[in-house]
């Protein structure tokens, strides 16, 4: 049945060739209605009363070039005919703004292409709009959320300066010290925090109090109070003496006189609280932006990069190839990618989170993903997490980490097999990724002035909720990372 409302411009100064079109239309059905022109002054004239779905014109008309309507069509796609032997014509019709061409041969086979042309697109033009339109409207969330997220940001160096005045007006550790480090005297704020006395300290070496990391920062500094210069403030971590408790502090040094000889003040703030603080806050920074970038598309490239790199492979396929057998399976495909591209983006756009991550979970949205990336390599998966639910932040994490991975093997790896493992042993969900592609010098991309988006991100996401990692990988011998979340399992209503 045609479609009445896609009406197309069909511009041929030759009058046999325009009767073979209408005949071949009439026989084929076209799925549009197809309006005449004999030359480019009349479908001048058309243009600007009427709109057209597409235009149709051969390169060179008798009063002038396809290129010539241009200026008129504004995101009308005109497809060029040209003849055997000029296809340079048609290219430089394509890099001036052309949506496709179709050869003019001597068999009349391009009257046949010419409606799966036309509608394609058509089809383009419209993605290309719709994108447009997602595009203008991301930039607008997109800027919203920026200025939401300024506020916030804003906000939290509000409270962490109050935080941080609040903290310094309470009762601090204070130690006092000669220069080469021995106990002279300390306040009862530190002595009450360890449960000992100035007896026992003046028999230790106060040095060893230290985690032995920060032994010869500690002393650096001493130099530059020796020396009245300012030291600032520094966390270091501090061995409880009766316990061996690893304990956070930020400490001051400062140079006084004490029983008339020079001497070093040093102010100790228990930062545990703040530490814990920090975490939950910074915790809660990763929950709001995970939850934004749903809610404003901003891992658009994970949803659809695989996709268009797939496009990619069909298109230069497609163009290379001469068989229109070839062409025609080629273009289904295309089309099955783009309604894919077109359908993650509305998914996207609607500000909903992957839902089978949320409705059932990150083993049910990994055998989501593999089936998704499939397309491209052999994914082997391994998972013994079936049952089992986490936190929300966990599993996003989790699963955006995944995505990235494969999304960067399919992208720079030209690996031809992937293998991922998950698994779950209290209080750790670990997972295993590696793929047999070429590989990379990690220590240079650790180095490297310019870092690649997901390589960053991969490790941030793993940071910021306290995980370890490790990457295995060099160049021609592909790569792999064994990565651990602390994470605790939930139990959902549906699972009650």
């Amino acid at each position: 049945m045609k479609n009445l409302e896609n009406k197309i411009l069909y511009v041929e100064d030759n009058p046999a060739d325009r009767i073979l079109l209408e005949g071949e239309a009439q026989k084929a059905g076209y799925p549009f209605r197809i309006v005449m022109a004999s030359s480019l002054r009349e479908a001048i004239e058309l243009l600007r009363e009427n709109v057209f779905q597409a235009v149709v014109c051969d390169c060179c008309e008798g009063d002038g070039y396809a290129t010539d309507l241009m200026p008129l069509l504004g995101s009308c796609p005109i497809i060029i005919i040209a003849c055997e032997g000029s296809e340079d014509t048609a290219v430089k019709a394509l890099k001036a703004g052309a949506y496709d061409y179709l050869i003019k041969d001597a068999g009349f086979h391009y009257l046949k292409l010419l409606p799966i042309t036309i509608v394609k697109s058509i089809e383009q033009r419209k993605q290309r709009d719709e994108l447009e339109n997602y595009r203008n409207r991301l930039e607008s969330l997109v800027h919203e959320r920026t200025t939401e997220l300024t506020d916030m940001y804003q906000q939290l160096q509000e409270s962490i300066s109050n935080f941080r005045n609040i903290f310094n007006n309470t009762s601090d550790g204070f130690i006092i010290t000669d220069y080469e480090f021995n106990f002279l005297e300390a306040n009862n704020t530190l002595l009450n925090r360890f449960g000992i006395t100035r007896e026992f300290l003046t028999t230790q070496a106060l040095i060893n109090f230290l985690s032995p990391a920060y032994h010869a920062i500690i002393l650096d500094r001493l130099q530059l109070v020796k020396q009245g210069l300012p030291t600032g403030d520094l966390e270091i971590e501090v061995v409880a003496p009766l316990t061996g408790r690893i304990i956070p502090y930020e400490v001051n040094n400062v140079p006084i006189m004490f029983n008339q000889k020079n001497a070093i003040l040093t102010v100790m703030r228990d930062i545990t609280e703040r530490k814990s603080i920090a975490r939950k806050l910074f915790e809660t920074i990763i929950q709001t932006e995970e939850e934004e970038r749903s809610r404003i598309a901003r891992d658009l490239h994970d949803e659809i990069g695989p996709l268009m790199s797939a496009l990619k492979i069909y298109t230069t396929s497609f163009l290379e190839s001469d068989s229109f057998e070839k062409k025609d399976k080629l273009a289904s495909q295309m089309g099955v990618i783009i309604r894919d591209v077109i359908e993650s983006i509305k998914n996207i756009s609607n500000d909903m989170s992957p839902h089978v991550l949320v409705n059932f979970g990150l083993h049910a949205a990994l055998q989501n993903i593999v089936s998704l990336f499939s397309r491209n390599l052999t994914i082997h998966q391994e998972s013994h997490i079936e049952h089992l639910r986490f936190y929300g932040t966990i599993e996003s994490v989790m699963y955006r980490i995944i995505k990235e991975l494969i999304n960067n093997t399919i992208k720079h790896a030209h690996a031809k097999n992937i293998y991922i493992s998950l698994n779950y042993s209290h209080p750790s969900l670990m997972c295993e990724y590696r793929d047999d592609g070429r590989g990379f010098d990690l220590q240079q991309q650790l180095n490297s002035q310019v870092k690649g988006m997901g390589f960053s991100n991969i490790i941030s996401r793993i940071k910021s909720l306290g995980g370890d990692f490790n990457i295995s990988t060099s160049p021609g011998n592909g790569f792999k990372i064994n990565l651990q979340i602390k994470a605790t399992t939930v139990q959902h209503a549906s699972d009650k």
